[in-house]
């Protein structure tokens, strides 16, 4: 009788099935706890959390009184630290899970473009630009050059701050 074998073609996680390969019991359990957080944090907040941000929102850490929630994008993260307060009165009002929740911590994850999950909202192609130093002089916009323009003629009345502002646009 010869042994069955997997599928060349199949993923990896496939073949360690196969093989009869886990993860350990406790990364299981952590992996299960943290999926079901997912789904009843999200349940609870879609009708706080904007569509966008609630897609790519995931539990990644739960304890009793610290819930870590794991976002792709500063935006998200700080618009979720900012309404902290109204989220985590939701959570602890509504749900039994959270009953004892005092903190909400969020990080951004980065998702690489080569991983096997599937993704809610398309991901840019185009290459990371190189990142700029602190003290690199960047170019105002127009809009901004506009702005402090008007400010500089109609709002401010310190004749100081009115020269710095106008040599600022000259610069």
């Amino acid at each position: 009788m010869s042994k069955k074998q997997p599928n060349r073609l199949a993923k990896l996680i496939d073949h360690q099935a196969f093989a009869g390969s886990a993860l350990p019991q406790t990364l299981a359990d952590n992996m299960r706890l943290y999926l079901k957080a997912t789904t009843e944090v999200k349940e609870l907040l879609v009708d706080c959390l904007p569509e966008e941000i609630l897609n790519n929102c995931w539990v990644v850490g739960l304890t009793a009184e610290q819930l870590t929630l794991s976002v792709d994008s500063m935006t998200a993260a700080n618009h979720i630290r900012y309404l902290q307060s109204a989220y985590l009165q939701v959570l602890t009002e509504q749900s039994i899970t959270f009953k004892q929740l005092k903190q909400i911590r969020v990080v951004v994850a980065h998702i690489s473009a080569n991983n096997n999950y599937p993704k809610s909202s398309k991901a840019s192609s185009a290459p990371l630009s190189k990142p700029r130093k602190a003290h690199e002089n960047q170019a105002l916009s127009q809009n901004t050059k506009r702005t402090i323009s008007q400010a500089a003629e109609h709002v401010t009345t310190d004749k100081n701050l009115k020269n710095a502002l106008l040599r600022l646009l000259d610069q």
